[in-house]
């Protein structure tokens, strides 16, 4: 049976106690960078359960048990979630390119074998960006970044199968920039885009520019459904460098629906139960997210690349 002493009680429950005790202050850069890698406890508890099997102590086990299944829960395993029906599929494919990415044969090799309806990327390089628009001109004609006064807005490139109307740039403060417009499959209502790629939290000032531009970025949402003539179908997409498992992230965009995916880092050998969700898509009704899936198989690149699902809702569509 074994003992449950002081000292092991204390040694189990420190961990989710400085996770509980950190989200009251979590308003610190690398605090909440920190406390937004929710994997880190969980492999704790995974090691600590582990370890009292190999002990055989029956009472350490039991006690443990409940932190690894809530951990569990805080941080997802599942690589995606599905509704059952999901009529009248849109694709959307996102993917940090990384500015540094060697080789991009595996991505044209994927996209040509499995079309999509809209491509977000982010961290695009003009010499990326280039070979992207001519080598997928004909599956996409519809695309913005890399035109002249425009170039890639915060190394972001939107291309798709489908009309893309009224395409521009907002810009924050601190110069980083948005992309919004109207993104228009046929048989469906028009749907208002934004796409965005704020900076990584890796210092104060990026944390804060960061913060900013999803500020900036709720605003501008929250702001256009409060006009008369809004269409309710709206479509948020990028890497926004903000876990799933952050406050800050549950604040964002009401009303919404987003299917956390943990797609970073893309590291090989790392399990992707160690990775966490920062590359995210919003959905507000009649669109509905059916389903998200990272890959895991495409290399050159520290994020995975994320598949989405998505639907209208027949009432919604244009007769």
């Amino acid at each position: 049976m074994g003992k449950l002493s002081l000292r092991s009680i204390i040694i189990l429950t420190i961990p989710t106690l400085f996770w509980v005790v950190g989200l009251l202050f979590s308003n610190i850069w690398w605090q909440e960078n920190i406390l937004s890698v929710t994997a880190i406890p969980f492999l704790f508890y995974c090691l600590a359960l582990i370890l009292t099997l190999f002990l055989r102590n029956t009472l350490q086990f039991i006690f443990c048990l409940p932190f690894l299944l809530l951990w569990g829960y805080v941080h997802p395993l599942d690589n995606s979630s599905s509704l059952p029906l999901c009529p009248q599929t849109l694709k959307v494919f996102q993917y940090n390119l990384r500015y540094e990415n060697p080789n991009l044969d595996p991505l044209f090799y994927y996209l040509q074998q499995y079309p999509h309806h809209l491509l977000v990327f982010q961290e695009t390089t003009p010499e990326h960006g280039s070979m992207l628009k001519e080598a997928l001109k004909a599956q996409y004609p519809y695309q913005f970044g890399g035109q002249p006064r425009i170039g890639y807005p915060s190394g972001q490139l939107v291309l798709s199968q489908y009309p893309l109307f009224n395409m521009k740039t907002i810009a924050t403060q601190a110069g980083h920039q948005i992309i919004h417009g109207v993104w228009h499959p046929p048989k469906y209502k028009p749907i208002e885009l934004y796409t965005a790629h704020p900076p990584s939290p890796r210092n104060a000032q990026l944390w804060a520019e960061r913060n900013a531009l999803l500020e900036t970025l709720n605003n501008l949402v929250e702001d256009y459904l409060d006009t008369d003539n809004a269409s309710p179908a709206q479509l948020i997409v990028g890497d926004f460098n903000l876990s799933s498992t952050s406050e800050r992230y549950q604040a964002l965009f009401g009303g919404f629906k987003s299917n956390p995916v943990s797609s970073w880092p893309n590291w090989s050998g790392l399990r992707q139960y160690l990775t966490i969700a920062i590359d995210h898509l919003w959905a507000h009704y009649p669109l509905e997210i059916c389903e998200r899936e990272a890959l895991i198989n495409m290399a050159g690149s520290d994020h995975r690349p994320i598949v989405t699902y998505l639907t209208m809702h027949r009432s919604d569509q244009p007769k």
